[in-house]
């Protein structure tokens, strides 16, 4: 947009970091007083950005990605990334994973003793979340056999536990791997339920509720993280430590056959021990004991695809983290942000289709429609047929090297076809700045957007987005300081 200038990108940053850290720090006073009653709170986002139009709400459907379904994504994105740093602070699983602190005490040549910090607790901490991810995958793949047999049955679906749906997630974003196992089963058919994931969801905290369980045996794997030696209270000593949550099952995933599509029933010498095992061990545990129905999931693993499930939600984890950098769920201008990013995107399937054999390298905001486009597994392979002429893979494991120079290639067929910058800022202020010089020239054109720039008060323009900009991130700031949110006098 030939409104919009280095100089003035810059400024915005400038005093939008400044603005940011006074805030958060608590150092600067805020202009905004508090709200006397949570009725009073402002509410971000605001509930329109979630609704769907009826005609979006049949599945499957061949099309687009909407702007409420882009929103929803940007909700679970927070809620992973949320449920994560849980995860990684809780000292209740650090006690249930053994993990301790080891700090070391040193005397010295006068006799005096000093303790050093253990530097290596928090990175011994992070294997929480492998653990995690590998129960959350092996939860996952049961519960895709049990979706597959109530297919059959004609019974209701309800939405998986949050540790399910965020494998689910995964899986739909490697949609060759995921075609390869799942074209011919009930979920190839099943979208993400984006509107129950949303009715689920607490925003303001990121909290995970959803409105009806799914099985009254499966409990939240938060909480079994927390709770697992409570299980084995009674049982002797042995079986404690052979079913430690750190153990159990760990060595399913380094067990793998030749074919992706061979179970662990089948596989190697190695494999059948690992099985017969671990099969021996439950057996003294009671048939409900929630520590014996997750390590019989471990038993039927089908250990090939679990290992390639759990590569591919920790490779996820850098996407979590940008989308959580930006915090656009947050943002003045979400409605903007996010129609521009559809926009966008079929931009990108368009040069996709133009340049065949080339490897196109989204943005970060290309790349978030994308996601949630593929997350209609059906729905994604007929759109992207029809747009591109062929079947496109998303493949998140390609190297940086060859990532970096696909960036400027795309860059450049970018400019050659569009005639415009590929590459976007994305923050909060570049982004309010488009949005409110977008709408001030649909206003002058009536809304065929053939206004000319010339006219636009850009001083007033400017002014806008500061006092938006600024009172968006009072909130945000209230919020994660956990007061009272402000109101907007």
């Amino acid at each position: 947009m030939t409104l919009i200038c280095r100089r003035t990108q810059e400024v915005l940053h400038s005093g939008g970091r400044a603005v940011l850290r006074g805030y958060i720090s608590n150092t600067a006073a805020t202009p905004y007083p508090p709200a006397r009653k949570t009725t009073d709170e402002p509410v971000i986002p605001e509930p329109a950005v979630f609704e769907q139009d009826d005609t979006t709400n049949s599945a499957p459907a061949a099309r687009l990605p909407t702007v409420a379904e882009c929103a929803i994504h940007l909700e679970l994105l927070e809620t992973l990334f949320v449920l994560r740093e849980r995860i990684l602070r809780s000292e209740e699983i650090d006690k249930t994973m053994g993990i301790n602190r080891r700090r070391e005490t040193k005397t010295g040549h006068n006799g005096d003793t000093k303790t050093f910090k253990d530097t290596t607790f928090e990175s011994r901490r992070q294997d929480k979340w492998t653990r995690f991810i590998e129960f959350a995958v092996v939860r996952f793949l049961d519960w895709r056999t049990r979706l597959a047999s109530q297919s059959q049955n004609g019974d209701k679906f309800t939405l998986p536990p949050l540790d399910i749906i965020m494998v689910w997630h995964t899986f739909l974003l490697n949609p060759l791997l995921f075609n390869k196992h799942c074209r011919t089963e009930k979920l190839y058919q099943l979208p993400l339920p984006w509107q129950i994931i949303h009715e689920s969801i607490n925003n303001r905290d990121w909290s995970f509720a959803p409105k009806a369980k799914a099985d009254s045996d499966l409990i939240s794997l938060f909480d079994l993280f927390s709770t697992w030696d409570s299980y084995l209270s009674g049982q002797p000593d042995n079986l404690k430590s052979l079913l430690r949550i750190s153990s159990v099952g760990v060595d399913m995933f380094k067990t793998r056959t030749t074919k992706t599509d061979t179970t662990i029933n089948t596989g190697t010498s190695k494999s059948r021990s690992i099985f017969a095992a671990l099969s021996a061990i439950i057996n003294d545990l009671p048939a409900t004991n929630p520590i014996r129905i997750h390590a019989e999931m471990f038993i039927s693993l089908d250990a090939n695809l679990a290992t390639e499930l759990k590569a591919a939600v920790i490779r996820q984890t850098s996407f979590i983290d940008k989308m959580h950098s930006h915090l656009w769920i947050r943002s003045p201008s979400i409605q903007g942000t996010l129609t521009r990013c559809i926009s966008r995107y079929s931009q990108f399937l368009l040069l996709m289709k133009r340049s065949p054999g080339k490897l196109m390298v989204p943005t970060l905001d290309i790349d978030l429609a994308w996601h949630t486009h593929q997350c209609a597994a059906w729905g994604y392979v007929q759109e992207t047929k029809r747009r591109v002429g062929r079947f496109v893979n998303h493949d998140d494991s390609i190297g940086k090297g060859q990532l970096d120079t696909g960036s400027g290639e795309t860059r450049r067929l970018w400019r050659l076809r569009f005639g415009g910058e590929y590459q976007i800022c994305g923050c909060w202020d570049c982004e309010m700045l488009v949005s409110e010089i977008e709408k001030e020239l649909n206003s002058r054109s009536g809304g065929d957007g053939g206004a000319e720039t010339g006219g636009v008060d850009m001083q007033a323009v400017a002014q806008r987005v500061d006092s938006q900009v600024r009172f968006y991130r009072a909130v945000e700031a209230a919020r994660r300081r956990g007061g009272a949110l402000p109101m907007k006098q």
